[in-house]
C-alpha cells in the first residue's frame, strides 16, 4: 500500500503502528505538494492520500472517492520579525490584517522552462527537501524581507519555520479540514484496516479483517509449568526466624543481637520535673 502525504502531514505514528502490527503488508510513504492530491488518487499513483481543504468549502472528492475527516487545523499568518504582527502575543484578528499585502504560494512555485519537462512540475512525482512545498518556501522568503504576509495551515508553517519569521494564529476566518481519501473501486480490507489505525483502532480489534501475523507477547500457564519443571524455584518471601518473630510480637523485649543494657524497643523514660 502506498500513502501519499502532503506538506505538514505527519503520518509517522500511523506508519510505525502499521509496521508493528502488520509486517506482512508493506506500506510506503511518498510526499507531494498539495496540488494534484485528487489527481494522484484517481490515477492510482497512491492508494490512500491526505486531503486538506478549507472547512467552509465542500471538498470536491466526487462520487468515485471515499473520504474520512480526521482533524481540523488552524490557519496562521506568517510575518517578518520586524512587522507589527510580531507584537501580537499569540493571535491576530482577520480585521487587523485584512488590509495588508498577501502572497499566494501557488503563484510563487518555480515554473519550468518551455523546452524542459522537469520532475518538479509533475504532480505524480514524489518530492524531497527544498523541492517539497517550494511555493510556500519562496513566499516565506519574500515575507522575511517585510514585503507582506502569507496565510498557511498551521502544520505547514511549523514545518517551514524560520528564525526571521513569526507565526500567529488568525481569529475570524475558517480553518482547514484534514483527512484521508481513496478510490471506491480500490477499497478493501487492507485500506479499511489502515483507516482504522489512523483513527485510533486498538490492536486485536474485532473489526479487523486481516491477520497481523504477530503473536501476542503474554505469559501462559504452560510457561510457568515448564519453568518449575526445569528446576526454577518460584520467588517467595523468606519466613522470619522464630526469634525474630517473637521479638516483633513483643516490642518491649530485647531483639536478637541487642547490646546488654540497651533500651531499644522499650518505652521512653519520663523526664524529671524541674523543682
Amino acid at each position: 500500500m502506498r500513502l501519499g502525504a502532503i506538506p505538514g502531514a505527519t503520518p509517522d505514528k500511523w506508519v510505525t503502528r502499521w509496521r508493528e502490527r502488520y509486517p506482512d503488508f508493506a506500506l510506503s510513504v511518498d510526499r507531494f505538494d498539495e496540488a494534484g492530491q485528487l489527481e494522484r488518487l484517481r490515477a492510482g499513483t497512491v492508494d490512500v492520500g491526505y486531503i486538506r481543504f478549507p472547512e467552509d468549502t465542500p471538498a470536491p472528492t466526487g462520487e468515485d472517492l471515499h473520504r474520512v475527516w480526521l482533524y481540523r487545523e488552524a490557519p496562521v499568518v506568517c510575518a517578518s520579525r520586524d512587522h507589527w504582527v510580531a507584537a501580537a502575543e499569540s493571535s491576530v484578528t482577520w480585521e487587523e490584517i485584512a488590509a495588508e499585502p498577501f502572497f499566494d504560494p501557488e503563484e510563487m512555485r518555480p515554473a519550468a522552462e518551455p523546452e524542459q519537462t522537469t520532475a518538479a512540475e509533475d504532480v505524480h512525482t514524489p518530492k524531497q527537501g527544498a523541492d517539497l512545498a517550494a511555493g510556500e518556501r519562496m513566499a516565506l522568503e519574500v515575507v522575511a524581507s517585510g514585503a507582506g504576509l502569507v496565510l498557511l495551515p498551521n502544520s505547514v508553517a511549523r514545518m517551514l519555520a524560520r528564525r526571521d519569521i513569526v507565526i500567529r494564529e488568525i481569529e475570524g476566518i475558517p480553518g482547514y479540514d484534514v483527512g484521508l481519501a481513496w478510490l471506491r473501486e480500490a477499497d478493501g480490507p487492507v485500506i479499511q484496516e489502515f483507516i482504522g489505525v489512523a483513527r485510533g483502532r486498538k490492536p486485536g480489534s474485532g473489526r479487523s479483517e486481516i491477520s497481523s501475523g504477530v503473536e501476542p507477547k503474554s505469559a501462559s500457564k504452560s510457561d510457568s509449568k515448564s519453568g518449575s519443571a526445569s528446576g526454577a524455584k518460584p520467588e517467595s518471601k523468606q519466613k522470619p526466624s522464630p526469634k525474630r518473630a517473637a521479638a516483633r510480637a513483643a516490642p518491649g523485649r530485647s531483639r536478637p543481637g541487642q547490646k546488654p543494657g540497651s533500651r531499644r524497643g522499650q518505652p521512653p523514660r519520663g523526664r524529671r520535673r524541674p523543682r
